[in-house]
């Protein structure tokens, strides 16, 4: 997968949620002690792509899962993926085409609070886009933050910290990639005008935001339902959640929406729709470069 065409991928697909002319998607999830499965289930027409995607979530934090990729044009299954890496791509995608949306600051910048795959492929987004030079690392884990800023190029400025409020203090852009079932970031810590990206709360129980953030920013989903749902959102009262927007509206730009407040929160939970997307674009890379392994599961 390269940068341009999964941003280009990611962008689309959301979109396309928004306008309603993704196809039908199915998600759900089936929590176990000390875990959740992820079941998602999406399609894309050109090419005829279907995903089907089940992810184990550990609360620890870990991934392990696989995606079986169907031609729906022929009604065959055409690939296994692995689906741990391309799910950490294609939420590090998400996050970075909300990035550019969101964010009217030059060079800002940025707080990543977790340092896990998620948070190293939106650290390379970031990068490719050029975004900014100043990033600031939160862990659990302090080594594995201060091995985080250790690597990256020489020019930015990348530090560990060991409290989330350092590392969020006066930072235009903040993305939480954790699991967190407890508030990570609280209002006090951030600026007036910061926009924050939260990645991490896609169960129930999940939560990285503090009380009263959402009630003081204005809001954007990925997958509104399913964040209503699972999400921060989950945290919002009813009447707190109908000001929520789902992103592909302001991404397609064809309408006028509301920005009543300076603070942003944007409420990725993920989307199939987005999922089959980028299944799609790396199947039609796998054959053009001649990638993969034929296994004839239908033989």
């Amino acid at each position: 997968m390269e940068w341009p065409s999964l941003l280009a991928a990611c962008k689309d697909a959301l979109i396309g949620l928004a306008n309603a002319d993704a196809l039908p998607s199915i998600s759900a999830q089936l929590l176990v002690p000390g875990a959740s499965l992820h079941l998602k289930a999406g399609a894309v027409l050109a090419p005829a792509i279907l995903s089907v995607k089940a992810n184990l979530r550990p609360d620890a934090g870990s991934t392990s899962g696989a995606i079986l990729a169907f031609d729906h044009g022929d009604q065959q299954l055409r690939a296994i993926l692995a689906s741990a890496d391309l799910t950490a791509m294609r939420t590090a995608g998400i996050a970075a085409v909300a990035a550019v949306e969101l964010l009217t600051k030059k060079n800002p910048k940025v707080a990543l609070i977790g340092a896990g795959p998620v948070s190293m492929y939106t650290d390379q987004a970031l990068r490719h886009l050029g975004i900014s030079d100043d990033i600031r690392i939160w862990s659990r884990d302090i080594e594995h933050a201060r091995h985080f800023a250790s690597d990256g190029p020489s020019d930015q400025k990348r530090v560990a910290h060991e409290l989330v409020s350092e590392a969020v203090a006066d930072a235009d852009l903040i993305i939480t990639c954790t699991p967190s079932r407890s508030p990570l970031v609280n209002l006090s810590d951030l600026s007036s005008e910061v926009v924050v990206l939260a990645m991490g709360a896609d169960s129930p129980g999940k939560r990285e935001l503090g009380a009263g953030i959402l009630e003081v920013s204005t809001i954007y989903a990925d997958v509104l339902d399913d964040a209503l749902r699972v999400g921060e959102l989950a945290h919002l009262s009813q009447e707190e959640a109908k000001r929520a927007i789902p992103i592909g509206l302001r991404l397609n730009g064809s309408q006028e929406l509301p920005n009543s407040k300076p603070r942003i929160v944007f409420d990725s939970v993920g989307s199939s729709a987005v999922d089959a997307a980028v299944v799609a674009m790396v199947l039609t890379s796998a054959k053009e470069s001649g990638s993969g392994t034929w296994i004839g599961l239908n033989e």
